[in-house]
């Protein structure tokens, strides 16, 4: 049997822990709240593991884009996973040549994502404030260490905590699983396992996953 893919499909499906972080984000798609402007042109989606930054953060730049202009994203996302061997000024020195030639969008926006953006070196870090000091650009930033960044870098960018949903907001994924393996578990057994997840939405749909094929 293929596996059934779970994966948000819009930035309305993701769960939110809180209220403030799914209204942040829906204001932003729908320009309430417009970027660049006064003075911040990033979104740091901040949080624990496995709780859906990465995913998040490849759809907005459609999303937004689409709110802007009503037409779709022509020229996609510059995205860079901040790793070992790619976490210095070189990061820095690839962004800023991007921004400097006009985008193919119809907002004339460049949109770069950052994954694990605390991996980048303290040079880099404050190399990439330069950067964005941009209105041609917006830069969406993911981290699970927030303490690590470069202040005056997170003072550029909205702010949008990403942790866990809570049980109620889990539990019918769960079930959900359960369900699609032909599967029966109790409320409690599933609650457990959300409690033995730690947040991470993947650890919940492998443990349940587990536990199912176990019956």
């Amino acid at each position: 049997m293929n596996a059934i893919d779970y994966t948000p499909k819009t930035p309305f499906d993701i769960i939110y822990g809180n209220d403030d972080s799914r209204m942040r984000i829906e204001d932003i798609i729908c320009g309430i709240e417009r970027l660049p402007a006064n003075g911040k042109c990033g979104i740091l989606l901040y949080s624990a593991y496995g709780t859906g930054k990465t995913t998040l953060a490849e759809m907005l730049p459609e999303y937004i884009e689409l709110g802007r202009t009503n037409m779709d994203l022509l020229a996609g996302p510059t995205v860079v996973k901040c790793q070992n061997g790619f976490n210095g000024p070189h990061v820095t020195t690839l962004l800023d040549k991007i921004t400097r030639v006009q985008s193919g969008n119809n907002s004339l926006l460049h949109y770069f994502i950052l994954d694990e953006v605390d991996n980048l070196s303290k040079q880099a870090q404050q190399s990439l404030k330069s950067v964005m000091n941009t209105k041609s650009s917006i830069f969406i930033l993911t981290t699970n260490n927030i303490a690590s960044l470069d202040k005056g870098l997170k003072d550029r960018c909205v702010l949008v905590e990403m942790n866990a949903g809570s049980e109620a907001q889990l539990l019918p994924i769960a079930r959900k699983v359960a369900t699609d393996m032909n599967v029966v578990l109790s409320d409690a057994a599933l609650a457990a396992e959300i409690a033995a997840s730690n947040g991470s939405m993947r650890e919940v749909m492998s443990r349940v996953n587990r536990l199912a094929r176990s019956k």
